[in-house]
């Protein structure tokens, strides 16, 4: 998680090891060391205005204390909705610790900023837009973050940056993915803009990290490192969110003990796990949809919504 959770954040008192975040991969799909982010051999490239502009929605989630990557979604046609970003639980505002395993927050105040047209290449002012308040988040089961901004739907459409609609169902083994994200972690300050890595997507797993467990981990390979925590998992059949980044191994974390910050592992039959250095994990995000109202608010209380509630 930049534990492995992919931001760089003081967490209960402490910084945590502060070397890039998960794994990257070649063009062969080849697991490669982490010291070689800046290399021309991972798999991602730099987007630019011309090439990401269908991604623009995504962008950099300012947490003060360190980056996150978070995106625009759809969740309805009423042109006075909310404009909302989805992201990870552990991107939430705090500056002391992490949700704990069993926390739901609901409706938090917030001074986090969401920051869009993250290209390297943008020549106006970026817009930054506030966020207003978290309406969801948690890292019990799942590690999501909903979060509402100040502008609605209808404004930011009108300043030209486009939503992504979410997914109905988590992806299929196989299917193709294309990741979004802004990479931070021992990037240069030149490199650290929007980049796309592809991969499939693979296996469902039980992930386990620290006193956090997470039951339908989606496995994938696309090269990922610090500040891509809540970057969308795209299809690129469907062309719909399929999943959001979370977590993967540190290479500086392989003599930790399995399932320890920044190493976490798999529970595999009878309780017995493994770690995987060459996976990464992205979270499901299927649940989420059904929590919109036909306003395009976001209501934990809708008969369809099956988020848990605190």
């Amino acid at each position: 998680m930049g534990m492995g959770l992919l931001v760089s954040i003081w967490i209960g008192g402490y910084l945590p090891n502060p070397a890039v975040r998960a794994a990257i991969f070649d063009r062969s799909g080849r697991k490669i060391p982490d010291r070689e982010v800046n290399s021309d051999r991972v798999n991602w490239q730099m987007l630019s205005t011309a090439t990401g502009r269908k991604y623009n929605g995504v962008g950099v989630i300012d947490l003060n204390y360190g980056v996150c990557t978070g995106f625009l979604f759809a969740t309805g046609i009423h042109p006075n909705a909310p404009a909302y970003v989805l992201t990870n639980g552990h991107c939430q505002d705090s500056l002391s610790k992490l949700p704990t395993d069993r926390e739901i927050i609901v409706n938090r105040s917030t001074k986090t900023q969401f920051i869009v047209n993250y290209f390297h290449d943008f020549k106006p002012d970026r817009l930054t837009i506030p966020v207003k308040r978290l309406v969801y988040g948690t890292m019990k089961n799942n590690d999501i973050a909903i979060l509402e901004l100040t502008k609605t739907q209808r404004e930011l459409t009108k300043a030209g940056i486009t939503p992504l609609q979410i997914a109905p169902k988590p992806p299929t083994l196989g299917e193709p993915l294309i990741v979004i994200g802004v990479p931070s972690e021992g990037v240069k300050d030149e490199l650290s803009f929007l980049h796309a890595a592809t991969c499939q997507a693979g296996e469902s797993a039980n992930v386990k990290e620290d006193i956090y467990n997470w039951k339908r981990s989606i496995r994938h390979q696309c090269s990922i490192v610090g500040g891509m925590s809540g970057s969308p998992m795209i299809s690129l059949k469907t062309q719909q969110v399929v999943g959001i980044i979370n977590t993967g191994v540190n290479d500086s974390a392989a003599k930790q003990p399995q399932c320890s910050l920044n190493r976490p592992c798999e529970v595999v039959k009878n309780g017995f796990v493994q770690t995987f250095p060459q996976e990464n994990y992205g979270q499901p995000v299927d649940l989420i949809p059904p929590c919109f109202d036909r306003q395009g608010s976001f209501n934990l209380d809708l008969s369809t919504c099956k988020l848990e509630r605190p």
